[in-house]
């Protein structure tokens, strides 16, 4: 039963994400970066590998193990013997509490989960993204999750951004370059015009004065 889980849109959504990042995060931004052929590189797409399994592992593990139901043949212990007493209740309707919904006895700090349709034992909420109910048996498996969700966005995030970095330094080099080479292409064209404009005023000028030197010298 538990495996039917995995059959809802949100758990199918966060498979898709959790692959989407791990595959832009080796294979483009880390191979964008350094290389995964480097030491570095090599070493960067084994820790995001494996801050991704921890990740994997944890949302099956919440998915699969179920958040703690109440049997459906629970009893309370009316006499309560084995409570303690800080945590006694002021009479005996608080402690026998029934369900509507189940129409059976619950525990203190149990609820009654809507789409589960069953009472939960210590129960926090009912997570869509895991498709089940986190309490008394997940709920630590649950804050580790969101732990190695948080740490594998952050490193992905430094990742991101030390390839950004290293994009815009080329691209700066690259505009500074191309903006350099035009300047140069740009004086050498405007020398070279000024050259040849000036060649050509003295040839005219020699051209037109040369008819009045050979006139002087036949004098």
């Amino acid at each position: 039963m538990e495996w039917k889980r995995f059959l809802s849109i949100p758990v199918c959504s966060v498979f898709l994400l959790m692959g989407f990042v791990y595959y832009i995060t080796v294979f483009i931004f880390i191979e964008d970066w350094v290389g995964l052929q480097s030491s570095a590189g090599t070493l960067n797409a084994m820790i995001f590998t494996f801050m991704a399994s921890l990740c994997l592992f944890s949302f099956l593990f919440c998915v699969l193990k179920e958040p703690g139901y109440v049997p459906s043949p629970y009893v309370p212990d009316v006499e309560g013997a084995a409570v303690p007493p800080h945590q006694e209740p002021l009479n005996n309707s608080s402690q026998l509490r029934r369900c509507d919904k189940c129409v059976t006895y619950k525990p203190p700090r149990a609820h009654h989960c809507r789409v589960c349709r069953r009472c939960v034992l210590r129960m926090d909420h009912h997570c869509l993204w895991i498709n089940n109910c986190v309490g008394y048996w997940n709920y630590k498996a649950f804050f580790i999750l969101v732990l190695y969700a948080t740490i594998a966005s952050i490193y992905s995030s430094m990742i991101l951004a030390c390839s950004g970095h290293d994009n815009q330094l080329c691209f700066s080099e690259e505009l500074e370059f191309q903006w350099k080479n035009s300047y140069e292409d740009f004086f050498c064209c405007f020398w070279s015009n000024d050259v040849w404009l000036e060649h050509n005023i003295w040839n005219s000028f020699g051209l037109a004065y040369l008819p009045h030197v050979l006139q002087y010298d036949n004098h």
